[in-house]
């Protein structure tokens, strides 16, 4: 087979299901360290609907040749390079995001290649470059492969990628430790994943926000999955939940996962003096600006942090956190599409209050 279906991002933002070139061992960047995988399912991120929807197409990233596009891959190997050794036709992997840096800037040599000082983010990524997971085939290095172990099923599985970055966020990033309150705003699938990981080191209480639109499902599946309390902040006052829960003093870390203004401002108040603030449900749409009062971080001396992608230590903590069923995957991959019906899977993920994840199946 010399062609297959792939679902294609183009430089100027279109994107649709076209014929594509099948790849080939021996015959891409990564040789010969090359694996070419056929992709079991790949999850539809929030960055991929932002995309997909963006009115004004300037604003985006888009890649610089039309490629491919998936990121959150389950996959097994078909064949290997010559210079592959940890990895085996029929094995089962997850991918990892970042895929190109430099291994030489202070940032490489620190182990943190996520953040390359030399290369852009989107250009340190094998989706937005040579090829993602939105079709059968996919070929990638050896040394950004994992895995998966049999006890977790491969639909789950899309969810693996997101699961290290909230890792990542959670405890590389954020040190949050046994005993510590956590307010997460946003009960996404993101959401969800940060609030698992928070319970499973012994963090709490764990204060989940949402939108009244989120109550019926969203909101519930956070109670019903261990968040201390929920709050609909378009019922509730977040800054007086927190200020009752806390008498007055305010949560230790605050997980802001919405990518709207609102949530900026209020993870400022609701924090304490001298607690943690993330920043990261922007990143999906590229940044966002909002207004910041820097007196508020200034006097309570709050240290605000920012999150991208992840490192190998938190592909080895999510791994083992998932298959020793610390943290549930399968509750929150609520639909899955064959690949020829995408569109069906993007608007669904773009509109569904009842969605969490979309996994396609090419």
């Amino acid at each position: 087979m010399s062609s297959m279906k792939g679902l294609v991002t183009y430089p100027d933002g279109e994107i649709k299901l076209t014929e594509v070139p099948v790849p080939r061992i021996g015959d891409n960047i990564f040789a010969p360290r090359d694996v070419l995988c056929e992709v079991e399912y790949c999850g539809i991120c929030g960055s991929d609907i932002h995309k997909w929807l963006a009115e004004d197409k300037g604003d985006i990233k888009y890649p610089p040749n039309s490629v491919v596009s998936g990121h959150e891959i389950v996959s097994v190997v078909k064949e290997v390079g010559t210079g592959v050794s940890r990895f085996k036709p029929g094995d089962r992997v997850v991918h990892e995001i970042v895929t190109f840096y430099c291994g030489e800037c202070p940032a490489c040599l620190e182990g943190r290649y996520n953040i390359c000082n030399t290369i852009p983010p989107m250009q340190g990524r094998a989706h937005f470059m040579t090829g993602g997971g939105f079709a059968k085939y996919v070929v990638w290095p050896e040394q950004q492969l994992h895995r998966l172990p049999d006890s977790v099923g491969s639909r789950e599985a899309v969810l693996m990628e997101p699961t290290a970055g909230s890792i990542h966020s959670v405890i590389t990033r954020m040190g949050i430790k046994a005993g510590e309150s956590v307010a997460i705003l946003g009960p996404g699938a993101r959401g969800l994943l940060l609030m698992q990981i928070c319970k499973a080191i012994g963090a709490g209480p764990i204060i989940m926000t949402g939108l009244t639109r989120d109550e019926p499902f969203r909101l519930a599946m956070a109670k019903k999955m261990g968040a201390d309390r929920v709050v609909n902040v378009e019922k509730e006052d977040i800054r007086e939940v927190i200020r009752e829960m806390t008498g007055g003093i305010g949560v230790d870390a605050v997980l802001e996962n919405t990518g709207s203004v609102e949530p900026i401002a209020e993870s400022l108040d609701i924090v304490r003096k001298g607690g943690k603030v993330l920043w990261a449900g922007g990143g999906i749409r590229g940044g966002i600006v909002a207004p910041v009062d820097t007196y508020k971080i200034i006097v309570k001396e709050i240290d605000v942090k920012g999150e991208i992608s992840q490192i190998p230590y938190d592909w080895k903590t999510a791994i083992h956190l998932v298959s020793t069923g610390k943290i549930e995957l399968a509750p929150l991959v609520t639909h899955d599409f064959i690949l020829d019906d995408w569109r069906k899977g993007f608007d669904l993920a773009a509109t569904s209050a009842e969605c969490l994840r979309v996994a396609l199946k090419p």
